[in-house]
């Protein structure tokens, strides 16, 4: 439940959010006389950073606060809204926080918010209607249905805002409280393409307009580049899913009007077939390295095989499911909302070999570490 884990959000003043540019100083051969890296300002850095990117999750960030007063709330429902209800880590998602909420003895109901305000609303209304227990947003910025969320709020529904960064100053009661997710996968890409460039990517990054949080993420990424691959040079263009017939062509016009670009970042997995289908428009898919965050079994299926996907930033969806359970939960019995942080893990041909790319084990969390989590959830809920 990336980005942001993977969300697209609408909004209408980041669809003005211009093309950014950070160009790296320096074009040369950054290699030192000997063909060594060792002259490349960051390498070192980068090339650790991956490691521990790469590395299966081992200390799971469940909160150790227990829940008390779950058994009161049994037989009640909690509605789940995902901005849109195909992309793949929302069905993930979905499918994982059902099985959550069934052993502390609730039930879900999924409501397409189908990226429209007025949708969103509805999905709202009749989580009121159904004498909701509690509402999880997914991906969706609360002023997208301010009036519907602030009537449910009115009403004692308990809100959950996933995948989306609070407004400034604010601050998470038992009324809304905000879960960012996995707010550094573009991070995790920026490491990754310092260290397989060895310090001279020419990268064109791809972030979202219909997200304000997304393209925050992206923004705040940009500072490891200029601090350490001053080699390296870095294009941002927006793109949007409301013009999803654009995409292909968005990014082959990227590449035609960038002839030196070497790697291609598009920031969620939606994008990703398109944007393959645009690197080939373009005449130069031997030469790009594309990455994803948000990825799913299609990314990391393509990652596997012989593709352009060179590197996938995957959230652990099944932890996530349980963490936003857990923080519904707490808002329900008056316990207190608590810092949820998602586990992530970057993925590239050098720790794909094993992984298993089908959703079954995409759904038990498998590609992270174990499912370890789903037994400390339910203690803390006073069930274990």
């Amino acid at each position: 439940m990336a980005l942001i884990r993977r969300r697209w959000p609408v909004s209408a003043t980041a669809l003005l959010v211009a093309s950014a540019a950070l160009a790296g100083c320096g074009s040369g051969d950054a290699t030192g006389s000997s063909g060594t890296t060792a002259s490349v300002p960051g390498l070192s850095t980068a090339e650790k950073k991956v490691a521990a990117l790469q590395a299966a999750v081992t200390d799971y960030p469940v909160p150790t606060t227990p829940v008390r007063g779950v058994a009161k709330f049994k037989g009640r429902k909690v509605y789940y809204i995902p901005f849109l209800q195909q992309i793949p880590a929302f069905a993930d998602a979905a499918r994982s926080m059902r099985e959550a909420l069934a052993k502390a003895g609730l039930s879900q109901q999924v409501c397409d918010g189908k990226a429209q305000p007025s949708a969103i609303a509805a999905c709202v209304q009749q989580a009121m209607a159904a004498n909701a227990a509690g509402i999880v947003l997914d991906a969706i910025p609360y002023g997208m249905a301010q009036n519907a969320l602030d009537a449910a709020k009115a009403k004692g529904i308990p809100i959950v805002v996933a995948d989306q960064d609070p407004p400034s100053g604010f601050t998470n009661s038992n009324q809304v409280a905000y879960v960012p997710g996995a707010t550094t996968q573009p991070s995790a890409i920026a490491w990754w393409a310092i260290a397989d460039s060895k310090g001279k990517a020419d990268l064109i990054i791809t972030e979202s307009a219909d997200n304000p949080s997304a393209t925050k993420y992206v923004t705040d990424s940009l500072p490891i580049y200029k601090k350490y691959c001053p080699g390296c040079t870095v294009k941002v263009k927006v793109i949007t899913a409301s013009t999803p017939a654009l995409l292909a062509s968005n990014a082959s016009s990227n590449i035609l009007a960038n002839p030196k670009a070497t790697y291609y970042f598009t920031q969620f997995e939606d994008s990703l077939q398109p944007t393959i289908q645009g690197i080939q428009q373009s005449g130069r898919a031997s030469g790009i390295s594309l990455a994803v965050t948000a990825g799913s079994v299609n990314g990391l299926g393509l990652l596997k095989g012989n593709s352009a996907v060179k590197a996938v930033v995957a959230v652990d969806e099944a932890y996530a499911a349980y963490a936003l359970t857990d923080e519904i939960l707490r808002m329900m019995t008056k316990s207190g909302p608590v810092e949820e942080p998602f586990p992530t893990r970057l993925f590239t041909k050098q720790n794909i070999g094993d992984i298993k790319v089908t959703a079954a084990t995409q759904a038990s969390g498998e590609w992270f570490g174990n499912d370890s989590f789903h037994e400390d959830f339910a203690t803390l809920w006073g069930l274990g």
